[in-house]
């Protein structure tokens, strides 16, 4: 089976990894410096709760052309990068692809990659449920036990389930279909948006978080937030975060302990996806949300003063 990577990642590189086997010509797309250490030195992961390191050789190339075929395309770029992409998956032969990672406007993705594609495509969206940072010495990989991806469709037909189990049979990973993959991807891309967003008011430094004493803030933006997606009609998912997240005490106290967890410091992201999440979400703003507005202004004003 010959299945592309599109985007050299932490997401893009561990679900590589994963899927490499005899069964499956894997290629990886990757670009720049990214792409030569990729050649140099192979696909080399460091995963951190295992404590276990592996190196995989790998078939890399820069450009997606028109005349290339693949039997599934999965699109690991961040949120904020989906936008560039749109072109060359018009352009290419390929008629299944799966995009994975944050999501808040998947219906609009869908319609523009359709609408400037020379024939239909049939396209899914889903979630890898593994973290990660990026180091001096490479990608390190944060996942419990195998790596997971929740997959699904913005229509009733799903129709990738053999593509899947084919492309996951021998594989560290595995998949899950979830019936109502663009609720779950909204209500985890505004959970990412939220924390992250108080994190980098803070440098991403979980002792400069402890000190402040701002996590009942953190906590009354979070409820804001998903009150606002619940108004506009979004389902809460999974439904316990829904439960856990009308009562800022017990998200105070969950974010106390994580904050004081080495676990905190294993994730990374770069506030530019968490920028247009912020920006895609202002649809959502239709009702007062004060602790929320004050969180996600103070952290846009940041980023833009960065520039």
């Amino acid at each position: 089976m010959k299945l592309l990577i599109y985007g050299a990642g932490i997401q893009g590189s561990f679900l590589t990894h994963s899927l490499m086997n005899k069964h499956n010509e894997v290629t990886l797309l990757a670009r720049g410096k990214r792409k030569e250490k990729l050649l140099t030195d192979g696909l080399v992961l460091y995963h951190s709760l295992q404590q276990k390191q592996t190196k995989d050789s790998i078939r890399v190339i820069e450009t997606l052309h028109p005349d290339d075929r693949y039997d599934l395309v999965f699109v690991t770029m961040k949120y904020s990068d989906f936008p560039t992409i749109i072109e060359p998956l018009a352009r290419n032969n390929s008629s299944t692809i799966l995009f994975i990672g944050n999501q808040l406007d998947a219906a609009a993705l869908e319609k523009e990659l359709q609408e400037k594609s020379k024939s239909p495509k049939t396209i899914y969206f889903g979630f890898q449920m593994t973290g990660g940072t990026n180091t001096e010495k490479g990608i390190s990989i944060l996942r419990f036990g195998k790596g997971k991806l929740k997959v699904g469709s913005l229509h009733t037909d799903f129709k990738i389930t053999q593509l899947l189990n084919a492309a996951f049979s021998q594989s560290d990973s595995t998949w899950s279909y979830e019936t109502k993959i663009d609720d779950w991807l909204k209500s985890h891309a505004v959970l990412i948006m939220i924390q992250n967003s108080f994190e980098y008011l803070y440098d991403f430094s979980s002792e400069k978080i402890r000190k402040s004493g701002d996590l009942a803030a953190l906590s009354l933006a979070m409820k804001e937030a998903f009150a606002l997606l619940e108004t506009a009609g979004v389902e809460i998912l999974p439904s316990g975060q829904k439960r856990f997240l009308r009562h800022p005490r017990l998200i105070k106290l969950f974010f106390t302990i994580y904050y004081r967890l080495p676990i905190s410091q294993l994730v990374q992201g770069t506030f530019k996806e968490i920028y247009h999440l912020i920006q895609s979400f202002e649809r959502y703003q239709t009702i007062p949300a004060p602790q929320l507005d004050s969180l996600l202004q103070a952290a846009k004003e940041k980023c833009e003063r960065s520039l």
